[in-house]
């Protein structure tokens, strides 16, 4: 913007060009501004996973999430990682496509019983040992 703002001959736009670098730097350091984005990426055959099994390939692929949030890190964005993963993957999912209900009604506590239920997972003893 300010290169924008030094070509700009009219010297009362150079003035709201500037003054307009000046509250984005002030939103920057005194509002939180966030923004959602998501990165998907795919299992490819040169990630090389140690086996070629399902849980050999999601180790890969979470491999290559925690390579992705370091560079991130690194770059000083946050990252948020939920305490549940799937709760927070569901939760989202349904902000995303129920927009406006969202808003207003949140998910019942029991929608992820019922969905690990429907996946086939159960809780058992040898699940937590």
């Amino acid at each position: 913007m300010r290169e924008y703002g030094e070509g700009e001959e009219n010297e009362l736009c150079r003035a709201m060009i500037e003054d307009n670098i000046d509250e984005i730097g002030e939103l920057g350091a005194n509002e939180a501004i966030n923004h959602r984005f998501f990165l998907i990426f795919e299992y490819e055959p040169q990630m090389k996973a140690r086996r070629n099994t399902t849980r050999a390939i999601a180790q890969r692929m979470a491999e290559e999430a925690d390579t992705l949030r370091r560079y991130l890190d690194m770059c000083g964005l946050e990252v948020l990682e939920p305490r549940y993963y799937d709760n927070a993957v569901l939760e989202l999912l349904y902000e995303r496509i129920c927009k406006h209900t969202s808003l207003h009604a949140k998910l019942p506590a029991g929608v992820f019983d019922m969905t690990t239920m429907v996946h086939g997972i159960y809780e058992t003893e040898e699940n937590h040992g």
